[in-house]
């Protein structure tokens, strides 16, 4: 392991004969690495703390590999015990052996305990990466109110740690937040907690993820003690498993994990998703957590990065319509304003590009649309604590502001033409009566684009299901706007239809013979061609995964409705 040495380290001299006693103590604990040298000769043995006797002020030293010694020759040499942690390097200098014994390699050795102690402390920010392996669970309570952000550790220093949480919750980080509560616990089921401050956030690599950089603050001595020790055990376990460490490299027992465990463990990693552009569609998530945690930390963000997402989407439309469609379905993983916000963009995109009067601009519309709802992220706070559950008045009330919150953090956006940052994330909540908001716009301000992403929202939101609501089918939202011509475009819910038919891409269809199956791609009239069929009713503790086109729907009977997926608790992927 390396260690940063910009600052240069301060030797302590203590004299004092119960501390030293307490000190030598306490390297039984494994805490620290020990070696032995004799007289002032270069070379250092590995050793272990074997006695330590108190009252008769004397201790037992066990040194391993001791093949080349030789026992008598030992009892006439001072020598220098030296125990090194992450935090500290420990000198006890002429200790005078009393007696030596050779048991094989080994050599024992009974010495006084030394009259001083000398100490060297090292760099506090030193950091000990957790290479791969080393998992270790770690958490952090973020709001009073809510279950603690669990996540990964990633690195761990004696003033604090590197947590990797999934991009979903990353939005409860914001640097310069206290955390009331921080805790990891290691393979072998110990834990350690603490409270800390957030010193930075970002996204973790190319993972879906964010690193959050958290200050350990007001640890008690018993604590530090325990920090070190676990910072300390890291780093064999990281030489061990890098095969850096030389003899001084051991496993920890920390990283120990029950077989149970590590099988349980493989069989999750084993799982992939296998739906068709999926991997693409995620990739476009990722951005999207990556903007909001710029957007949440007063940073600013690239118009570039969005204009490449809506590429990515107008592409997958263009190329292979039916596929993307599907995939837009199978983003379960993924928070729902992320869902919300790539199917609005995605669905906007689509019905831009069909109508040769909008399609030019298509792609600084998809980019827009994929930030409309970011500013109700930015709203969560203690009391917002979440997006997706039931909502009081003052609640839903206070989301309102999301609109103008958000195009305020835009204003110095450039790339993205204003006009339709306007049209799409300033009036796709606004209706033709005026019962919109944030402004009240009725249909005479209100373009035809505005009008288009409007219905697209409602489609899309109101076949989620939301805190205070169940979802509702394709059907019963169509039916929903068709019948509300005073607030929605009917023009583009009809357009909207045609595009996507009664049993659009992604929803769940029953068939006469009770088979469930996923909608997959339609004809060109609009009716179920290929779907994936997942249950039989009339059996339903048989769990089915099997891809069917029409020349096989004999066995399925006749498309009968649309059903809630939430009622089977079925989900497309």
């Amino acid at each position: 392991m390396e260690l940063n040495t910009q600052e240069r380290p301060r030797q302590v001299e203590i004299t004092d004969a119960a501390h030293i006693a307490d000190v030598v103590d306490s390297l039984g604990n494994a805490t620290h690495s020990l070696t032995v040298t004799l007289d002032n000769a270069p070379t250092a043995f590995p050793v272990r703390l074997s006695v330590v006797d108190p009252e008769r002020r004397q201790l037992t030293l066990t040194l391993t590999d001791a093949q080349s010694l030789n026992a008598a020759e030992i009892g006439e040499q001072a020598l220098t015990l030296r125990a090194e942690s992450l935090s500290d390097t420990l000198h006890f200098k002429n200790l005078a052996p009393l007696d030596v014994c050779r048991d094989g390699d080994c050599l024992t050795i009974e010495c006084r305990l030394p009259r001083a102690l000398y100490t060297t402390s090292k760099r506090r920010s030193l950091r000990i990466p957790f290479i791969q392996g080393m998992h270790t669970r770690a958490y952090a309570a973020v709001l009073p109110t809510q279950p603690p952000v669990a996540g990964e550790l990633r690195n761990l220093s004696a003033g604090g740690c590197l947590m990797e949480v999934p991009f979903a919750d990353s939005p409860f980080f914001k640097v310069g937040d206290t955390l009331p509560t921080v805790g990891f616990e290691f393979p072998n089921g110990e834990k350690f907690i603490a409270s800390g401050t957030v010193r930075h956030v970002g996204p973790a690599g190319r993972t879906h993820n964010a690193a959050v950089g958290i200050a350990f603050h007001n640890l008690s001595p018993e604590r530090q003690n325990r920090l070190v020790h676990y910072v300390n055990e890291a780093e064999h376990e990281a030489a061990y498993r890098s095969g850096h460490g030389g003899r001084l490299a051991r496993p920890s027992p920390l990283f120990q994990t029950p077989l149970r465990s590590r099988r349980q463990a493989q069989r999750q990693r084993d799982l992939t998703e296998s739906t068709p552009l999926v991997r693409t569609l995620r990739e476009v998530a990722r951005q999207l957590h990556i903007t909001l945690l710029a957007l949440k930390n007063d940073q600013p963000i690239s118009s570039d990065a969005m204009l490449g997402c809506a590429d990515t989407l107008l592409r997958l439309l263009t190329q292979r319509r039916q596929q993307c469609l599907y995939a837009l379905a199978c983003l379960g993983s993924e928070p729902q304003w992320i869902q919300h916000s790539i199917n609005v963009a995605a669905k906007l995109g689509d019905l831009m590009l069909a109508e040769p009067e909008y399609a030019s601009r298509a792609r600084a519309a998809v980019a827009a649309a994929l930030l409309h709802d970011m500013g109700k992220v930015l709203l969560l706070d203690e009391s917002l604590h979440s997006l997706e559950g039931a909502l009081d008045d003052a609640q839903r009330e206070r989301l309102r502001e999301h609109v103008v919150l958000l195009l305020d953090r835009l204003a110095p956006l450039e790339g993205i033409d204003t006009s339709l940052r306007h049209n799409i994330i300033g009036c796709i909540n606004e209706r033709l009566d005026g019962s919109g908001y944030p402004h009240g716009y009725r249909a005479e301000s209100l373009s035809a684009i505005a009008r288009m992403a409007a219905v697209v929202d409602v489609l899309d939101a109101m076949t989620r299901p939301r805190g205070d609501r169940p979802a509702k089918t394709a059907i019963e939202a169509y039916r929903y706007l068709y019948n509300r011509p005073d607030r929605f475009d009917k023009h583009w819910v009809t357009r909207y239809v045609q595009r996507h038919g009664f049993y659009p891409i992604g929803s769940l269809v029953r068939f006469s013979h009770g088979y469930l199956a996923w909608v997959m791609e339609l004809d060109e009239s609009g009716q179920p061609c290929r779907v994936r069929v997942v249950r039989n009713t009339s059996r339903s503790e048989l769990a089915m995964n099997h891809i069917l086109s029409r020349v096989d729907f004999g066995q399925l009977g006749q498309v009968n409705k649309l059903v809630r997926p939430e009622a089977y608790r079925l989900a497309p992927f």
